[in-house]
Order: structure tokens, then C-alpha cells, then sequence
């Protein structure tokens, strides 16, 4: 079978977010799945190309098989194969579609009995099973990337939900506003401030994917440290095959050609921040720990936006920090929480070695060899699974061994739950999209207080995916603190922006 060789995680991805999966049940029913793709008169359109574009990217990480057509030999049909095969090098391009998804309007005979039909509208995303839907031909990328990633989730319900429930006939409001002066703009006002984007993994590649499209001036800064392995690319939307190894923020500017202006910065946050001086107008968090997304907000900026996944489904949020919730608000404890050894420790089945695991987290060193055979014999897993991470740190072992699935069986998935986890790559660019549209929402006086948007890729679009938040109740967040708030005051005299 055709399956990439980054497919490890992408079982992970599924195994996370489905109960009862094991590698062969997974291969087997991916080797029964061929995608057709069909490009309709419309899919040359400026929405329609972006839609294509993020669409192929999502689908050709994980299913085996792709076929395409059109309605007219436009070059859509070669420029979408070249694609796929420089992210699955191995994908198979031929066959008959065992499922179909229809990119714009098309008159061509149905290819599959089942149909999933994607298009746009501006900042109006719209899925179906019933008909065909248009794509229109603004620069706005928002609406035909969110429907780029409801036709992937629909898809993935289709093939692995033995239930499926699909949207039938749905439509997102990414600007969520009756403004039809906003909707219909398609020259954007220059960005007042630079953005800083904190975070280019697969969020942040999607968010990337987004304000490269966008026809909005001025200055992106995109800051992560890292370097794109082989177990990114499952969900790594700008990320092809051949980017292994290469910088993550110097891979997401290259995909900046037009009037907004990307700056990798191959910093971690935390030096990005001393560097800086702990000043930034506008932070879009796209990080991944719920530790480090307090980080980003405890560092004051003047607006902050931030996107994450979970088990269960995908999250952005907006923030007022004087007048509502902050990020802080949104990952207070309810209860006390186990300290970072504890959690390691019990996670590796070692509880009794704390005081030792304690120690390699401080010094930030690797795992012993005896810890490893250790964590073996209470896990029940083979040591060579585990001896890939030796000369690693500790936290690679937790993160990636058992959170990520490297080291668990993929049955096991799931245990211990935790804050970290793989997720299925549509999943993570919807949040990435939606980040984005909240940083062009808000330049364009849209949304400006304290708001969180929620979505289950495993479920159909909800009827009120957003609803405002307020400030924590019992009082104890950072924005609620007087010495907080009044340096926050002092950094940025006067209103926020865009109030």
C-alpha cells in the first residue's frame, strides 16, 4: 500500500482520536479507501485554487489512493498530483473512487455514491452532501480554507466513524459579523502593528498557510526553534516531504510572496521575549502546552489570540485583558494538579523513581539506561522501543515516547491522558485558519473583547460555535492582579486597539 513513510503518526493521530484501533484494522481499512477529487468549472477561481491547494495538501498525508478530474483539462488535475506526490512521494494516482469529493460547481456524472461537496464565499466556508457549492473569486482565504478542512473532516468521519454523521448542508461564518462593509472588503487596511506569530508547528503552519493569502500589509515575525522531523510532516500542512530537517519558520516564509512580509525567527518564545523586551502588540500563540500558552500571555502583549487541539476537538480564543478573560483564565486549575515529575513519573509506570526523574527534568538530561529498563518492565513494552531515546532529554521521552506514540503500542494510545497529543492534521488547521482570521477580525474592529470558538471534527458544524468569556470567578488570574494590570497599563497608555 502507498502509505507515506511518516505514517507512524498519523496512526497515532487517529488511534487518539478514535477508541478500539490497532495498526492492522487501520491499514486494512485504509487499503479499501480510494479518494477522488473533483475540480468543478469554478476550482480555477481564486477561492477555488486555495481551497484545492489546502484540500490536496490535508487529504495526501494520510489516504493512499487519490484520483483526480475536472471539468475542463485546466492544468488543476496535473499541478494537484504534483502536489500530493511531493508530500506522499509514495501516493497512488489512479483506480476507482470509493469516495468523492467535489471542490466548486461541476456538471460531471457523480464518481462514488458517496458525494462530500466543498466551496466558498468570501469569509462564508460551505459543505454539503446534497449539492454542489460554488467557489467565488475574492482574495479573502478564510472561508475556502475552512472548507478545505470541513470537507477533510467530513471525509475522515466517512471512512472511519461506523456511524458517520456529515454536514448535510452547512455553512461557517468565519467573520461572524453583520458588518457588509467588512464582508464584502477585499483590499484590507495595512496591519497598525506588526504580528507575532509564537509557534510554527502544525497550528502555526496553518495559520501561516492563511496570512500568506491574505491581502493585508505589513509584518509577520514567525518564532519557533525547531526543525521539521519526519513525524511533523503528518500534519504539517506547508511541509512537503523534502523539508525534513529544514528550519520551521524559514520553510512557513517561503510561502510569503505577496504584501505581508514574513520574519523566521529561529528563537525559542521565552529568548524571542527577553529579546524583545517583553513587548509585543499583537501575539497569535499557536504553542503547544497549556504552560506555555500562560507564558505568552503572562508576557503582557497588547492583544493575544490562541489556537490549540485536543482530544475531543479545536479551540481558538480572543482576549480582553483588562475588561475580560485572559489565556490565563482559560487553564486556571480546578483542582490541584500533580507537579511535572509526578505526572512523568506515573506515566512511565516508575512512581517510586520521582526523586530521580526530578533531578534529569532540573538538569534537563537524558535517560539512563537503567530507567529505561526500568520503565520497560513496568510498561510491558520492549526495550527497544525505548532505547531510541536514549541521549534524548527526558521530556522527549514523555512527549514524543508516550504522548506521541513512539514508544507505546498503538492500541495503548491514550494512556496516560494528558495536555499533549497528536492531532488529526485538519483538525489542527482549522484552529491555525481560524487564529488567523482572528488577527485580520480584529485590524478590522471585529471581535475585540474576551471570545471563545469551539468545534468536534467527529461531529457536524455546531449552530453557535462562539460565545464570549468572562474573567475567572474566583479572582485568582494574573488579570485580576493589581500589579499585572497596572503594567499592563503603563506598557500600553490608552485604549487597545481597534476599541
Amino acid at each position: 500500500m502507498a502509505i507515506p513513510d511518516y505514517f507512524a503518526r498519523n496512526a497515532v493521530a487517529i488511534a487518539q482520536a478514535l477508541s478500539g484501533l490497532d495498526d492492522q484494522r487501520l491499514t486494512a481499512m485504509l487499503g479499501e479507501v480510494r479518494v477522488g477529487i473533483t475540480f468543478g468549472k469554478d476550482a480555477e477561481s481564486k477561492e477555488g485554487c486555495a481551497l484545492t491547494d489546502l484540500l490536496v495538501r490535508l487529504i495526501a498525508r494520510l489516504y493512499p489512493t487519490l484520483i483526480f478530474r475536472a471539468d475542463s483539462e485546466n492544468g488543476i488535475v496535473d499541478r494537484s498530483r504534483e502536489l500530493a506526490r511531493r508530500i506522499n512521494p509514495n501516493v497512488e494516482l489512479s483506480g476507482d473512487p470509493t469516495v468523492e469529493v467535489v471542490v466548486g460547481s461541476t456538471a460531471l456524472p457523480p464518481w462514488s455514491a458517496q458525494r462530500i461537496f466543498a466551496g466558498s464565499n468570501g469569509w462564508i466556508a460551505a459543505i454539503s452532501t446534497s449539492a454542489p457549492q460554488p467557489c467565488a473569486d475574492t482574495n479573502i482565504p478564510f472561508g475556502s480554507g475552512v472548507a478545505a478542512c470541513l470537507a477533510a473532516a467530513n471525509l475522515f468521519r466517512y471512512v472511519f466513524l461506523p456511524e458517520p454523521r456529515l454536514d448535510a448542508n452547512a455553512t461557517f461564518d468565519v467573520l461572524n459579523s453583520t458588518n457588509e462593509e467588512h464582508r464584502s472588503a477585499i483590499a484590507f487596511p495595512p496591519l497598525s502593528t506588526d504580528l507575532v506569530l509564537a509557534g510554527c508547528g502544525a497550528i502555526g503552519n496553518a495559520a501561516a498557510w492563511a496570512l500568506a493569502r491574505t491581502p493585508v500589509k505589513g509584518t509577520l515575525t514567525i518564532v519557533d526553534h525547531q526543525t521539521i522531523d519526519l513525524g511533523n510532516i503528518q500534519r504539517y500542512v506547508l511541509a512537503e516531504r523534502a523539508d525534513e530537517g529544514s528550519s520551521k519558520p524559514l520553510v512557513a516564509s517561503r510561502y510569503f510572496t505577496n504584501s505581508l512580509r514574513a520574519i523566521p525567527n529561529e528563537s525559542d518564545f521565552a529568548t524571542f521575549l527577553e529579546i524583545t523586551n517583553h513587548r509585543i502588540e499583537r501575539l497569535l500563540l499557536a504553542l503547544d502546552s497549556a504552560r506555555d500558552r500562560r507564558a505568552g500571555q503572562a508576557s503582557l502583549p497588547k492583544w493575544v489570540a490562541n489556537a490549540w487541539t485536543q482530544p475531543g476537538d479545536l479551540g481558538v480564543s480572543t482576549h480582553d485583558f483588562l475588561n475580560g478573560a485572559c489565556v490565563c483564565c482559560l487553564y486556571l486549575p480546578e483542582h490541584a494538579v500533580m507537579n511535572e515529575d509526578a505526572t512523568i513519573a506515573e506515566a512511565f509506570g516508575v512512581p517510586e523513581r520521582i526523586m530521580q526523574i526530578r533531578l534529569l527534568l532540573h538538569r534537563n538530561d537524558s535517560a539512563p539506561r537503567d530507567l529505561l529498563e526500568a520503565i520497560s518492565t513496568a510498561q510491558d513494552i520492549p526495550l527497544e522501543r525505548l532505547l531510541p531515546f536514549e541521549g534524548h532529554s527526558l521530556r522527549d521521552l514523555y512527549v514524543d515516547g508516550f504522548c506521541g506514540g513512539a514508544a507505546l503500542p498503538l492500541s495503548r494510545m491514550g494512556t496516560p491522558r494528558t495536555e499533549v497529543h497528536v492531532p488529526l492534521a485538519h483538525q489542527s488547521a482549522l484552529a491555525g485558519i481560524l487564529l488567523a482570521a482572528a488577527a485580520v477580525r480584529h485590524e478590522l474592529g471585529i471581535g475585540n473583547g474576551s471570545q471563545v470558538t469551539q468545534l468536534d471534527v467527529l461531529k457536524p458544524l455546531p449552530s453557535v460555535p462562539s460565545h464570549p468569556v468572562a474573567k475567572d470567578p474566583r479572582g485568582i488570574c494574573i488579570c485580576q492582579d493589581s500589579d499585572y494590570r497596572d503594567v499592563y497599563t503603563r506598557k500600553f497608555a490608552g485604549p487597545l486597539l481597534g476599541t
